[in-house]
This record gives structure tokens, C-alpha cells and sequence, in this order.
């Protein structure tokens, strides 16, 4: 099987970064929000914690064994178990995802900027379940439920209208365990969701090599519920990083294993997704951009650099555009990170259907980007070499100057290629003909057809009211 991979580096650069993150981690650790039960769990494990500096530091033979530890191969479990997903993905490509918080909404029918309502949501969801390539979501911030419950009733409209995946983005301290709470109510338990984990949740490092107490407990409180964490490092280069892509690459890769090590060390096998999603300082405006040149090339090379150093299931922006509409520039900007990410080997494609750098969504572009990861995926896929796949047959037994048009050979293969619905490949006479519309009427068609048929995926009415129950329940102890 022949993939198509890129590198931006050898095997003995592979082993000089790796050996510097160590050393990073040992010599100079990270520095943790006072946490006494994490210091004391750490401590123990093996690391070197100073408690009044708050710093932890990490022997490399230490970080060697949590690095075993974490599983190489597991699942992101869905309420349709059919949905379930397997990383590494069994062909050699990618899943995707959808945006996590974003508060813009782009009205489909007039172009109108607004805020995200928890409707929209709804509505959000319904459309993923329509996309073969949208493997999973995540919620948006709904302007019209309570700040501090957001990411709950969030989580909670998405688990009554789809049946995918949801990765999981507490905004509080007091919501994570409502939120592992709604994924046991649907899971049917505790040790249901331990076994088909439903939820994953998400932990950041936003600081350079610093982590937040709220941060320190979605680890805590995920690991111990068999949650698989997605580990995401936030750098941006020249601000919170080094303005050097090999910089904010090993210092990515420092945060992702210290956070790795922090779930092994709370509950050995504890899946880790590592994110290195990196951004890049405009230093004229100040600006973070997700899909600036810089920010692409640093979050490729930080892919595979930690697929080749450490072995880990990788996930990052896969799709994306710091534009703030939908236009040439973020086409542009979305194909190249799309193929690019592709080709770096990461395992989950993140941020189908935002804009303006992740703070806006379009359910118009969501459409468009399944198609383009559909294409992408195509173009990554491997390469069978066998008799049938290089044409032996038809090929020998054609004569010079002959077609293949009827041959069996290629009434086989005629279906082979992907077929987009909205990308068209027709004359321009025919195009007049039907309209003249360009990809986002043709896309906006597609969507009105969408958005009328009824969701087949719906909850059912019991476990609604038990999730209802639960963000009743957050509702009175976390709003004030």
C-alpha cells in the first residue's frame, strides 16, 4: 500500500527534537495552578514536584513509561454505536470535525452575522447527520443560555439531536462533572461510558508550559471516568510561543506530554488525543491566525512530529480561514490546510464549517468542507499494486491507438472516483442552463433540500427528560 505522506523531517532531526523536549520537561518542567490532589497523585507517580514554586518536573524515564502507558489504538465511542470511531482510522486517513465555540452564525439565506442560538444548534446538529464526511462535533457557545451553563446546555442539545461523537469543551470548573454526567445519563451509566465514551473532553495549555486549575481538574475528573482527553497545546508563535516554527513545534509537543503524563498518572490507559493546534502572532496587527503560512507549516511539522517521536493519535485544524466571510481567501486558505494536514498524517481534521479564525460558522461552508474532506480523503488514501489496480490484463491485451472506454476493466472501476454534489464538472452551456449559480447557490439548494426532512436521530423522550434533569440541576447550583 502506497499513502501519500509529506515530512518536513529526517529521522536523526525526528530523535535531536525529541531528545530536547525531554530534556525540557526534566530540567525545567511546567508550572501547575496550586493543586494539592494532582501534586500529591504526580509526586507520587515519580515526578518532582516543588510545591511552592508550583513547578513539576519530569526524569525522563519517567515520561518514557506514562508515554507506554497511553493507549496507541482506541475508540471515541457514539450514541449509534455504528457511528463509533477507531483511531487510528482503519484506511490510513482521517475523521473530521466540526468547529468547538464559536459564537458567530452566518445565516444561510441572507449572509447575515448574528449570535449562535441554542436553536441553531439544533439545527447545526441535523446538518452533521445529513454529511458522510463530518465524523463528529462539538458544541457552539449559544448566546441565549446562561453564561455559566453554556457548555451544558450545549452538550445537552447535541446529545438529543445527533448520534455522533461529541468532543467536549467545559468553560467552567463547576460544569465538568455535569458534563460527564449527561454523557453517563445517555451512555446508561458510568461504566457504560467507560466502555463507549461517548464524550471526549478537552484540556488546553494556553500559557507557554503553564496549566490552569480548571484545566488540572478536566484531567482529573475525565480520567478517572475512562474519558479519552484531547490534549491540546495552543501556542502562537512570536506571543505565547517562539516565533520559530521548530520552537513552538517542541514546545507543543513539552505541553501535549505533560498533560499525557498528568491523565496516566490519575489513571493508567487513560487515551490521550495529541492537539497541537497552533496559531501565529500578525505582528502588525497583533492578531491570531489560524491559517497564515506560519501557523500551517508549524502545525504539519507538529503533526508529524509527534506521530513519528511518540506514537500518539493526532488531531488538529484541518479546516479553517481567518476570513471573516466566505470568499476566495478562505477557500483558499481551507484547501490548503485541508490537504496539508491530510498529508501530515493526522488523524482527525479539525474545524469543518468556521471562519474569522475559529470564532464564526456558516452551515453553507460546513456543506462545502464535506465535500473538500471527501476529495482530500481520496487523494491520502493508499495505493493497492496488484494485477487489477495497475490494469495487467486490459493493458496487454489492447492494441496501440485502442480506447478503454468499453472495456470490463473500467465498467469495474467506473464508480471508483468520488463524486462531489456540489462541485460541478459540466459544460458551460449546461451550467447557463441551470442557472449559472456558483458553489454557494448550488450549496444553498442543497441545504434548503437538508434542513426540511425530519431528524431521524432524535433522543428518545426518556432520556431527554433524564438529560433535561441534568441541566436543570447545573442550572440551580452554577447560575447566580
Amino acid at each position: 500500500m502506497i499513502g501519500c505522506r509529506l515530512s518536513y523531517f529526517t529521522p536523526d532531526q525526528i530523535l535531536f527534537l525529541r531528545g530536547k523536549v525531554m530534556t525540557l520537561l526534566e530540567d525545567h518542567g511546567v508550572k501547575l495552578d496550586p493543586h494539592p490532589q494532582m501534586f500529591q497523585i504526580l509526586s507520587k507517580a515519580g515526578a518532582k514536584v516543588d510545591n511552592k514554586t508550583n513547578m513539576v518536573r519530569f526524569p525522563q524515564q519517567l515520561m518514557e513509561e506514562f508515554i507506554k502507558q497511553a493507549p496507541k489504538s482506541f475508540i471515541l465511542g457514539a450514541r449509534g454505536k455504528d457511528r463509533a470511531l477507531e483511531l487510528p482510522r482503519s484506511d490510513g486517513t482521517f475523521y473530521s470535525r466540526t468547529v468547538t465555540g464559536a459564537h458567530g452564525w452566518i445565516e444561510p439565506e441572507t449572509g447575515e452575522h448574528r449570535k449562535v442560538t441554542t436553536g441553531d444548534l439544533a439545527q447545526w446538529a441535523k446538518l452533521v447527520n445529513s454529511l458522510d464526511e463530518i465524523s463528529f462535533l462539538s458544541f457552539l457557545f449559544c448566546d441565549d443560555a446562561p453564561v455559566q451553563t453554556a457548555d451544558i446546555h450545549g452538550l445537552s442539545t447535541l446529545l438529543k439531536n445527533m448520534d455522533r461523537h461529541v468532543w467536549v469543551q467545559p468553560y467552567s470548573i463547576g460544569s465538568i462533572e455535569y458534563l460527564i454526567k449527561l454523557g453517563a445519563t445517555v451512555s446508561g451509566g458510568e461504566a457504560a461510558l467507560k466502555t463507549n465514551p461517548l464524550i471526549s473532553m478537552i484540556a488546553c495549555s494556553l500559557a507557554p508550559r503553564s496549566f490552569k486549575y480548571m484545566d488540572l481538574e478536566i484531567i482529573l475528573q475525565s480520567s478517572r471516568a475512562g474519558l479519552p482527553i484531547q490534549a491540546c497545546s495552543l501556542p502562537g508563535s512570536g506571543g505565547t510561543a517562539p516565533a520559530t516554527a521548530p520552537g513552538v513545534i517542541l514546545l507543543a509537543a513539552a505541553e501535549i506530554l505533560a498533560m499525557l503524563a498528568m491523565a496516566q498518572a490519575v489513571a493508567p490507559g487513560t487515551p490521550v488525543v495529541a492537539c497541537p493546534i497552533i496559531f501565529s502572532t500578525d505582528m502588525r496587527s497583533g492578531r491570531s491566525l489560524q491559517s497564515s503560512v506560519e501557523s500551517l507549516k508549524a502545525a504539519s511539522g507538529a503533526i508529524q512530529f509527534i506521530k513519528a517521536a511518540f506514537n500518539l493519535p493526532t488531531h488538529n485544524y484541518g479546516t479553517g480561514s481567518d476570513s471573516p466571510t466566505v470568499d476566495g481567501q478562505c477557500m483558499s486558505e481551507r484547501s490548503m490546510l485541508s490537504t496539508l494536514m491530510g498529508a501530515s498524517g493526522s488523524d482527525i481534521l479539525g474545524g469543518a464549517g468556521q471562519l474569522e479564525t475559529a470564532t464564526v460558522v456558516s452551515p453553507l461552508q460546513l456543506m462545502v468542507d464535506n465535500e473538500v474532506i471527501g476529495m482530500v480523503r481520496q487523494i491520502m488514501k493508499g495505493m493497492i499494486l496488484d494485477d487489477d489496480q495497475v490494469a495487467w490484463e486490459v493493458l496487454t491485451e489492447t492494441n496501440p491507438g485502442d480506447h478503454f472506454l468499453t472495456s470490463t476493466h473500467t465498467l469495474k472501476h467506473c464508480r471508483d472516483s468520488y463524486s462531489p454534489q456540489n462541485f460541478i464538472r459540466i459544460s458551460r452551456e449546461a451550467w447557463e442552463r441551470q442557472g449559472s449559480k456558483d458553489l454557494l447557490g448550488r450549496t444553498r439548494e442543497q441545504y434548503r433540500a437538508f434542513i426540511t426532512k425530519d431528524n431521524s436521530v432524535l433522543l428518545n423522550e426518556t432520556l431527554s427528560k433524564e438529560i433535561d434533569a441534568v441541566v436543570r440541576a447545573a442550572d440551580k447550583n452554577l447560575v447566580k
